[in-house]
């Protein structure tokens, strides 16, 4: 199977993954084996479905490592969030339905145990036509594989908390409900926000302080903590600032910061790098920008700073650059699908090449041959998600530089500064 944008899809295409209704997502609108033909592209172009999964001969183990009942959860838990969002948009008076919340949140948890194989960012998982809602959801599934993948750390840093420190459901919450601050603000301060993106905005940073009024006393501490404090960054430039005694504001920064924040603002600086927002009510909803393009931002750009450097080792683990099943072109013109990566060299997958140059599927045929590009110099990834990326790939500037394992391991010897470099 391959996973294929929606400016690919040909007729004649056959579903691998069954495609729910964008705005039920309990409601299948095409089933697995589904051909496709080209009013029903112009129908999911219309309701704004971004991929789809499609059969593809010799790439059938690609499906161990995506899971539809952990996809099926996390729309269920997106439906969920943005229900309230709707209602804002349309009354103005939400209701915040924690307990389902917190059962969608664990529900996903338990697919994810389920199937440890399919345990990476999928793509464009929280899908909805409510922004708002589908940056919460994508937001509370990064947040979650991250918090699995740094189990240790957690452990760790909540040293109080014994093994009960494992458990991740409060961060998932957290990280789902993080921006509901933003319902408290009026249309026109939201919209204003959408349009600038500016982070110095007085009023759009108090968003954080409303949510945390909603929620506190609703949701366990730590996770109502995390709506107050996700935009803390490690160098302490974040916000909100706290009081030092009633004379001055102080920052917070490094490990300060409660280690659910930390966690939950790399997810959610990498959701709002990843979808930029249309800047009105009449615009579209711009290009998703591609994965590595995003990752390069946070580990190479002046933006790396503002992240606990181990949660920043742990991103190459959950989101890989380039998904295995996406497809992308080689330096050399090579059509190829992503086949599998390793995460500690993750602009250097191993590729398989297409026989299918247009991805017309009556000519369709088993790729020619796998390449493994840590293995091949000189050739690398020039395209992917339909952009030119030669730009955006990163490589190890040192041995273990994304060895989040072994930077979690130094930390039972070593203070979380030194092993974090």
């Amino acid at each position: 199977m391959l996973r294929v944008e929606m400016a690919q899809a040909k007729p004649g295409m056959e579903i691998t993954m069954p495609i729910m209704h964008p705005k039920n997502p309990d409601m299948v609108l095409l089933r697995a084996g589904f051909v496709l033909d080209s009013k029903m592209i112009k129908r999911l172009d219309q309701l704004q479905a971004r991929e789809i999964w499609i059969q593809y001969p010799g790439m059938d183990f690609v499906s161990e490592q995506i899971c539809p009942k952990i996809i099926l959860s996390g729309r269920r838990l997106t439906a969920a969030i943005g229900k309230a969002f709707g209602e804002v948009l349309t009354q103005g008076e939400p209701v915040m339905e924690y307990g389902a919340y917190s059962h969608a949140i664990g529900e996903l948890m338990t697919r994810l145990v389920e199937s440890p194989k399919a345990g990476t960012l999928v793509v464009d998982l929280a899908e909805s036509q409510i922004p708002m809602a589908r940056s919460a959801g994508q937001g509370c599934f990064l947040s979650l594989l991250l918090g699995l993948k740094l189990e240790t750390y957690l452990i760790l840093s909540r040293t109080r908390m014994g093994m009960v420190a494992r458990d991740v459901s409060n961060l998932g919450l957290g990280a789902l409900l993080r921006d509901v601050g933003m319902m408290e603000l009026d249309a026109e301060d939201r919209w204003r926000w959408r349009a600038q993106c500016d982070q110095t905005d007085p009023t759009w940073r108090e968003h954080v302080r409303l949510g945390y009024d909603k929620v506190r006393g609703e949701i366990e501490p730590s996770a109502a903590a995390a709506v107050l404090n996700h935009h803390q960054r490690f160098d302490g430039t974040g916000f909100p600032r706290r009081m030092d005694g009633n004379v001055e504001e102080i920052a917070i920064g490094g490990t300060d910061i409660h280690i659910f924040a930390r966690i939950i603002a790399a997810a959610d600086l990498f959701e709002s790098f990843r979808y930029p927002v249309s800047t009105g009510p009449d615009q579209p909803e711009p290009a998703a920008v591609p994965i590595v393009r995003v990752l390069h931002r946070l580990l190479r750009g002046p933006e790396s700073a503002w992240l606990d450097p181990i949660v920043r080792k742990a991103l190459v683990h959950v989101v890989p650059p380039f998904p295995v099943g996406s497809i992308v072109r080689l330096s050399d013109g090579q059509r190829c699908a992503v086949v599998a990566f390793d995460p500690l060299n993750p602009c250097c997958p191993e590729v398989a090449v297409l026989g299918c140059e247009t991805l017309e599927p009556s000519r369709f045929e088993e790729p020619r041959e796998r390449i493994d590009l840590r293995e091949t110099e000189g050739l690398h990834i020039a395209e992917a998600e339909g952009a030119d990326v030669r730009a955006d790939l990163f490589m190890p500037e040192t041995a273990g530089e994304f060895d989040v394992h072994r930077a979690q391991t130094a930390l039972i010897a070593k203070p979380i500064e030194q092993a974090a470099g």
